[in-house]
């Protein structure tokens, strides 16, 4: 008898047994097509780097057709950190961020994390995680791929509830 191994309906996944992680606002980009190639990013709040692991199960989870059909459903970076404020000179006061942790992967797409993940360092972007999938067209587009990942990733972490900000 063969046995059947169901996927998980729900898209809630327990973390350390003590609490839920549900995440419905993923901030999506516009998809690139590029030779047939296609292109889109998300991003999401990131307080915990811990947390990682089970966002990237629950996005693939909740968008099962990329987990599918996508040649590479999840190339992603992250940034977290500690806000402080601090009173300068005159009373000013500025805030900057403390402990920063930070992550990536390719997902079989060579350089693409680490590419991802300098983006995120030269914007200062923090406590976000952006994923990247990308449905292979076929056709090989060198370089350009990079550029095409840099693109959604910028115009995914400019939409925040669903309006554009620059």
């Amino acid at each position: 008898m063969l046995n059947a191994i169901r996927r998980p309906q729900q898209t809630r996944i327990s973390v350390s047994g003590l609490r839920q992680l549900h995440i419905t606002n993923w901030h999506e980009s516009d998809v690139i097509v590029d030779r047939k190639s296609r292109f889109q990013a998300r991003h999401t709040e990131l307080k915990d780097p811990a947390l990682v692991p089970e966002i990237i199960s629950l996005f693939l989870a909740q968008h099962r057709s990329i987990a599918k059909n996508a040649s590479h459903p999840h190339i992603y970076a992250w940034r977290t950190g500690d806000e402080v404020e601090e009173t300068g000179p005159k009373k000013k006061v500025t805030k900057r961020f403390v402990n920063i942790q930070q992550g990536f992967s390719d997902n079989g797409e060579k350089g693409a994390g680490s590419r991802l993940l300098e983006q995120l360092a030269s914007q200062n972007v923090i406590n976000k995680l952006v994923i990247v999938t990308r449905w292979y067209g076929g056709n090989p587009i060198g370089s350009s791929r990079f550029r095409h990942i840099s693109s959604c990733s910028f115009n995914s972490l400019r939409k925040v509830d669903g309006n554009t900000h620059k």
